[in-house]
């Protein structure tokens, strides 16, 4: 067994060594024996350290935006982020290991059918002593699992979970890199900072700083990169270029490259970038995706097809499929087309159709002209007028008829149906409604054969004067044939009779509205505030708050609470006489035993003014404390 001294001089001994590089976990089902054979091999630090210690990167989705740890650009990104001198990790692949070691100049890799040649290997790279054999680890692949999730720690990721909880780099000192202690001891690297600034706003500062860090390490490069894009600033294309010369095993750049090329119509360009994005991650549907775009900028309709297949073999699409359909009628395929974008349509949430009619109208081709049509119906956009077009251009087309049968059919019309008018979206019926209320249309959609894009409108009406309007817009899927929304609310100025009237399109629904003077009770449910005795029970149910008592419930089952509670009110403060304010001369206990329906309505319009006198309180407490600041 080491003594805590032994322990803490031995890692003294070793620091200098320990510091040159760092080796992270292996991905496997071995993966962390393996990587803690080379770290003892390596003389460097245990990988269950940078289990607890890796950083993310500074933006959203860390390593998974570059397409992975376990990769050339993972790694090579690891060591800028660590600030080691070099940067070891692996995965096993099928009965082999492939390593990747990344220094600030590049990165190499090797794919090796056993351990001990991926050990010599590194002997050839000057890392690993020559004619050594790669140490075999004491502990288990769960013991050593279990250390790198902080379970039963010794005193060294003892000291790894302290620096992460703020309390010091302890025994890290010379065995993790500067860098890597200062990041967690929250002194950030300008990459980070300028995410740091990002995410508080500070648009010009964090330009600033992206600017200069197109100077610095790959890191840095790629943050600016991210910084000037975000922030729609047109220096992102030529970061993007600077960068994938910089740092070609990034797919992220090329992929980036190839959106600079597409913004300035440079086909053959982003087709490139794209190939070399695929040589990195060939199985990302992504990027096929848009190379089948690039390939139909540059001219190449075959292959645009063939990478489009291929997309959505990976994973199914609708930009894809869209694209597919396109290329298919220019080809005339009406059959591959139709398939493509019925295909794409169910997929598509509601974001990827006005690209594809886009893209539609930019083509002259009969069937380009009738799929403007066939997405448009689908889409619940007007299309009769594009089957028109349709058969006025090619009236002895094969399509001609599927045209007519679409101008004939049979709308079923549009229909707008009120659910409930609520106070909270998608809470209880709430009339009758009060003075101050904000109202919430509860509606039922249904068009057929599918729903129409319109606006829904919320107005209100006295004695037919219009005097609120409010208007949102929808947003749903193609192909969407009946659907429930809340509209946009209006709130009621006074007491008096109303109309509500729901719009939607040429589809009306009107409600008159009696509406009566404020009510405290319901003021506080929709604040979101719940009133509750000492024991934390509900002094109103959701339905007696929103009912025609809900004030005269409120106040007189909040006097209850009040008088049960005032025997508990024993304290020098709660017995003293009040000094001054509205009820100087008596005491708390005194205004718990005897409360008046004024002091606990002047109590509930102080808490709809300022919310954060009820919050979390129950309403005993939060009274007294109300006395107490009054006086």
């Amino acid at each position: 067994m080491v003594t805590p001294r032994r322990f803490l001089a031995l890692f003294l001994l070793l620091g200098l060594g320990l510091a040159q590089g760092l080796v992270l976990p292996f991905e496997g089902p071995q993966g962390f024996r393996l990587a803690q054979a080379f770290a003892q091999g390596l003389k460097a630090p245990p990988p269950t350290l940078l289990a607890l210690l890796l950083p993310d990167l500074p933006w959203r989705n860390s390593y998974d935006l570059t397409g992975g740890l376990y990769t050339r650009a993972g790694a090579r990104l690891a060591q800028a982020a660590t600030g080691a001198e070099w940067v070891l990790l692996g995965k096993q692949e099928e009965g082999s290991l492939r390593l990747f070691l990344a220094r600030e100049d590049g990165v190499k890799e090797g794919l090796f059918r056993t351990p001990d040649l991926a050990w010599l290997w590194l002997q050839g790279e000057g890392l690993a002593q020559k004619f050594s054999s790669l140490p075999y680890p004491s502990l288990s692949e769960e013991e050593l699992r279990e250390r790198a999730h902080g379970v039963n720690p010794d005193p060294l990721h003892q000291s790894a979970l302290d620096l992460k909880e703020g309390r010091g780099s302890g025994l890290l000192e010379g065995i993790l890199p500067e860098k890597l202690l200062l990041l967690w001891q929250g002194k950030l690297p300008p990459a980070y900072q300028a995410f740091a600034l990002l995410s508080q706003g500070k648009r010009e500062e964090a330009l600033k700083l992206a600017e200069t860090l197109l100077k610095g390490d790959v890191l840095e490069k790629t943050a600016a990169e991210l910084v000037f894009r975000t922030l729609e600033d047109p220096r992102w294309k030529e970061a993007a270029r600077t960068l994938a010369q910089a740092f070609p095993e990034l797919p992220l750049a090329w992929e980036e490259v190839s959106f600079a090329a597409f913004a300035e119509g440079k086909g053959e360009e982003a087709r490139d970038a794209l190939l070399k994005a695929l040589r990195l991650r060939p199985d990302y549907w992504l990027y096929w995706t848009n190379l089948g775009w690039a390939y139909y900028l540059a001219g190449d309709l075959p292959r645009a097809i063939l990478a489009s297949e291929q997309a959505v073999k990976l994973r199914p699409n609708a930009t894809a499929y869209y694209n597919l359909g396109l290329f298919k009628a220019i080809y005339g395929d009406f059959l591959g087309a139709k398939a493509a974008y019925d295909r794409a349509l169910r997929l598509d949430e509601g974001e990827d159709f006005l690209e594809a009619l886009k893209d539609l109208e930019e083509r002259t081709e009969p069937l380009a002209l009738f799929f403007r049509a066939y997405v448009a119906e689908r889409a619940g956009l007007p299309a009769k007028g594009l089957y028109q077009a349709f058969l006025e251009t090619y009236p002895r087309h094969p399509l001609a008829q599927a045209a007519r049968r679409a101008l004939n059919r049979e709308e079923g019309g549009l229909v707008l149906e009120v659910k409930k008018l609520a106070l909270i979206p998608g809470d209880l019926e709430a009339r009758p409604f009060h003075a101050g209320e904000a109202v919430f249309p509860e509606v039922k959609l249904t068009g057929s054969p599918y729903l129409p894009r319109h606006e829904l409108q919320t107005l209100l009406y006295k004695e037919g004067t219009l005097v609120a309007q409010e208007k949102k817009p929808l947003g749903f899927p193609p192909l969407t044939a009946a659907l429930e929304e809340v509209a946009s609310a209006v709130t009621l100025p006074e007491p008096g009779r109303y109309v509500l009237e729901v719009r939607y399109g040429e589809a009306q629904a009107l409600i008159p509205l009696e509406v009566g003077p404020e009510s405290l009770a319901r003021r506080l449910y929709a604040l979101g505030l719940e009133v509750r005795d000492l024991s934390g029970n509900l002094l109103l149910t959701p339905k007696e708050t929103l009912g025609p008592d809900g004030d005269r419930l409120l106040l007189e089952k909040t006097l209850e609470a009040l008088k049960e509670a005032a025997p508990l009110a024993t304290s020098a403060r709660l017995t003293t006489p009040l000094p001054q304010g509205p009820y100087a001369g008596k005491s708390i206990q005194e205004l718990l035993k005897n409360p008046t329906l004024e002091m606990v309505r002047s109590f509930f319009q102080k808490v709809v003014e300022a919310p954060e006198l009820l919050a979390d309180n129950d309403v005993v407490n939060a009274l007294v404390n109300w006395l107490l600041e009054s006086r």
